[in-house]
């Protein structure tokens, strides 16, 4: 493909891509087998009523005539079941080749042996060019090969008879078998022309579909699905007001020291391994992921897609991220712990930045999540009495009593630890 449009070899006109050019010859041997098979039926039917006419018409021996064009005859039903095996372009023209070439050279030895070639020959071979040109439609080498043939066929019985006239028809005939040979050029190189460019209309096509693809997953990684087809609308400033949510923050106690002693790479790769583990529990739960800092994760349910039953999702997905890092920590032998942070209430969502967008939260609900985490225990939910009130029939709790959370003052809080499904 990486010659597409240029550099041909000449005078056959080929791609030099050879996978480009096997492309276009099966394409093109599609298009021109039944043309091809049209030629021969009606080569057939010419050579079998000149076996009729000639004989009629003029005074020659008819059995030498009637050999010549019934062979010739024969030769085309061949060549027609020899189209079977033509499934290429460049096959399908050798056959065509074949039988054009022999039907000028049988032209000539028909209009030698009759004593008629001053007055047959010229005309017949022009009907052969023209049959070459237009009905076969052979590719330009292969006309060129063909007409070559009985052009130096039709000048060596001019030699034998160089009468003036003689020498004119040849230059006539010559003349317009190379008119008709420019023409054969000009329309296979137009044809690889289109071609080429189709090709090239079709990569871009392709290319430019994977880039949407491409973008639109990069744009449901960081944007809710909703989000991005209002973006997509026309939207400049979306921010949309929810009056029922739940926001969960989970950050691993103690992550920062470790961090200190681990590898770069094995510090991206533990991190990576939690968080790919978390969006999936995330998504099975119907709930959306808002971001990652540093080793804080933050999801949100009931945004953007309102909901009744989200204090229960996020709660189920709290417990179950206390699974998926105790499973890691196992594995990998690391000291793994979490603190998550739970509660409901109103908030803020909405599109920030313009180049490096986001989806995040704002308001009080976010704030109080964020404080729960905070002053968590690591492998307890840590959650508000409002999301209690929310989930109290489906989880145990035990009560902290009021606790003071930074910039928000005293509030009444529960633990939920795992197994504690009431």
């Amino acid at each position: 493909m990486s010659d597409i449009g240029g550099g041909r070899f000449r005078p056959s006109l080929g791609f030099q891509d050879p996978a480009l050019e096997r492309d276009y010859q099966l394409e093109a041997a599609e298009a021109n087998g039944p043309q091809l098979r049209m030629g021969i039926l009606a080569g057939i039917a010419l050579w079998l009523a000149g076996a009729v006419l000639i004989p009629v018409a003029l005074d020659v021996d008819a059995a030498v005539v009637v050999l010549i064009c019934a062979g010739m005859a024969a030769l085309n039903v061949a060549g027609y079941f020899a189209t079977r095996w033509a499934t290429t372009l460049d096959r399908q023209q050798i056959v065509g080749l074949t039988l054009n070439g022999l039907a000028g050279l049988a032209v000539l030895v028909l209009s030698e042996t009759v004593g008629m070639a001053e007055s047959l020959a010229a005309p017949a071979i022009l009907l052969i060019a023209i049959f070459a040109f237009v009905v076969l439609r052979l590719r330009f080498i292969f006309a060129f090969v063909a007409a070559s043939t009985y052009l130096v066929g039709f000048a060596a019985i001019v030699a034998i008879h160089p009468t003036p006239a003689a020498i004119l028809e040849l230059f006539l005939v010559a003349a317009a078998i190379v008119v008709g040979l420019a023409a054969t050029y000009r329309l296979e190189r137009g044809a690889r022309d289109v071609y080429a460019q189709r090709r090239i209309i079709e990569v871009q096509a392709v290319a430019l579909t994977e880039a949407h693809a491409t973008s639109e997953r990069l744009l449901l990684n960081v944007l809710p699905a909703q989000i991005a087809g209002r973006l997509r609308a026309g939207e400049t400033t979306i921010a949309d007001l929810f009056d029922d949510a739940t926001v969960l923050f989970a950050d691993l106690v103690g992550f920062t020291r470790l961090a200190a002693r681990l590898e770069p790479r094995a510090t991206r790769d533990l991190l990576d391994r939690l968080f790919t583990g978390f969006d999936e529990r995330a998504e099975r739960h119907g709930l959306e992921k808002i971001k990652t800092i540093g080793d804080a994760y933050m999801v949100v349910g009931g945004v953007p897609e309102p909901s009744t039953d989200h204090p229960a999702r996020v709660v189920a997905l709290g417990l179950e991220l206390f699974d998926l890092v105790a499973l890691v920590a196992a594995d990998l032998g690391l000291p793994l712990a979490l603190r998550i942070g739970i509660h409901t209430g109103p908030v803020v969502a909405g599109v920030v930045g313009t180049h490096k967008f986001s989806y995040d939260l704002w308001g009080d609900t976010v704030n109080v999540a964020s404080r729960l985490e905070s002053r968590g225990v690591a492998g307890s939910l840590h959650i508000s009495e409002t999301t209690w009130l929310r989930v109290r029939d489906l989880v145990q709790a035990t009560s902290r009593g009021p606790i003071e959370l930074k910039g928000r003052g005293w509030m009444e809080t529960f633990l939920v630890t795992h197994g504690s499904v009431a």
